[in-house]
């Protein structure tokens, strides 16, 4: 997945100066001065000559450095460093909590594997590594689209462990994620005015804060599929909103194969090409238009797959029932169960808060879709709302949050809103950070999370 951007001021030094290995003062002095440096002290002007090509020698690294990351697009220069550290200071906190909180001694105490490898990364691992509807398992991992598990094996040939693989798939898709996410705020914004291109840079800052701490962002940095669906359905959309469709299309197909989440994902690049298009005054039916049939493939294909295997259309459906005893439902019959749960008292604290915040997300899906629509921007809407419909029609709420930890309209939206209120981003730093890293300690200490 590659992100690009177009940064002409970062192409060269900057400014002009003698050539490499001349003294500057001769070089302006020109031919005005044939004889200069023959008076006799033949060792003053050796030593110059030698002294500026000792300097030359040195700085040479510096320059092919400096010349390798103006090539770097500036949107990976704005954001590598931040997820970077973002995913260092996860891991520690991991481990801090982990010795603070584990009453084991030292050298019992768990490592880093152990304390990712929780709940559904298990699931994803068991895909990898044997495929579906092995021997080796009894768990219902139907419900798993195949791409996170084909990149797990694909990255365990250099990644020894299976745990580790899919974080490192995690980092990698991330990283493009939030480089995809900066560059679609700058795109945005800059279009309108120019002006504001250093206060522009900082609203992009934001949305990537915002996703990075995003209470449920620790599936991010696990062996989840948010990641990866997130870094595919990114860049998507950036290629979409610089109108290389079929660019879009093969992105856009990552992204399907990875989460049921695709679905909508689909939906949302179609409505997003027929609205540009329109507004464009340019006609629906043209050469880009056969690029949005790439994105659906993936899902036919593993439902197709599924049919071979088991001899059942609905095997997907059919998975989610044994194993989660969850089927589809009306909007409303989701949501009197799993209010009902969430406000049960003989529920543990842990599972009733969990619920609530399927209840939550719910809302907030609502409420974005809502917000998008209203400022016209009918791709973003559509795949937010049609994300919000497919995890409410169900018997009960689940996985909801993590469907809002990867629209990233919410997070173009919030970074839109902070700049013109600039208070919203203290108050979301205030108040989504530290619920972030208590989830991040529940999670790697084998708590339910989501």
């Amino acid at each position: 997945m590659t992100v690009t951007s177009e940064n002409p001021g970062h192409g060269h030094d900057g400014g002009a100066g003698a050539p490499l290995g001349t003294d500057p003062d001769r070089a302006d002095r020109g031919l005005s001065e044939p004889h200069a440096g023959r008076s006799g002290n033949h060792g003053t002007d050796t030593d110059t000559d030698t002294d500026t090509d000792t300097d030359t020698d040195t700085d040479r690294p510096f320059r092919s450095v400096r010349s390798w990351l103006a090539r770097v697009p500036e949107a990976v220069r704005a954001t590598l460093p931040i997820w970077i550290a973002s995913r260092v200071a996860v891991i520690l906190l991991s481990l801090a909590a982990s010795r603070a909180l584990s009453g084991r001694p030292i050298a019992d105490q768990p490592g880093l594997r152990t304390l990712w490898d929780r709940w559904d990364v298990g699931l994803f691992t068991k895909v990898a590594r044997f495929g579906y509807h092995s021997p080796k398992y009894t768990d219902q991992t139907d419900v798993d689209f195949p791409g996170f598990p084909i990149a797990i094996r694909v990255t365990h040939l250099i990644v020894g462990d299976w745990t580790i693989a899919g974080m490192a798939v995690s980092f990698i898709a991330g990283a493009a994620a939030v480089a995809a996410i900066w560059q679609l705020y700058i795109d945005d914004t800059s279009a309108a005015d120019a002006s504001t291109a250093g206060q522009d840079r900082r609203n992009a800052g934001f949305a990537v804060l915002a996703l990075l701490l995003f209470p449920y962002a620790v599936f991010l940095c696990a062996g989840y599929s948010e990641a990866i669906f997130l870094g595919f359905a990114t860049t998507s959309w950036l290629a979409a909103s610089r109108q290389r469709w079929w660019l879009a299309g093969l992105l856009g197909a990552g992204a399907a194969s990875t989460r049921v989440t695709g679905i909508p994902f689909c939906l949302a690049l179609a409505v997003q090409y027929v609205v540009g298009r329109r507004r464009a005054g340019l006609p629906v039916f043209a050469r880009p238009g056969p690029a949005l049939a790439l994105p659906p493939l993936p899902i036919l294909g593993f439902v197709t797959y599924l049919r071979v295997r088991t001899g059942r259309w609905d095997a997907y459906a059919e998975a989610m029932r044994a194993g989660w005893h969850r089927g589809i439902d009306w909007p409303w019959v989701g949501w009197r169960t799993t209010w009902h749960s969430a406000f049960e008292t003989s529920q543990s604290s842990a599972f009733a808060w969990f619920w609530r915040g399927e209840v939550a997300a719910v809302v907030l899906g609502v409420v974005l879709t809502v917000l998008l629509a209203r400022s016209a921007r009918w791709g973003e809407a559509a795949f937010v709302g049609g994300a919000t419909l497919l995890m409410s029609s169900s018997t009960y709420y689940a996985s909801g949050i993590r469907t809002m930890l990867v629209a990233f309209p919410m997070y173009l939206l919030l970074a839109r809103v902070a700049a013109r209120r600039p208070w919203v981003r203290p108050a979301y730093i205030w108040l989504c950070a530290p619920v972030m890293a208590v989830f991040v300690v529940a999670f790697t200490q084998g708590q339910w999370v989501d």
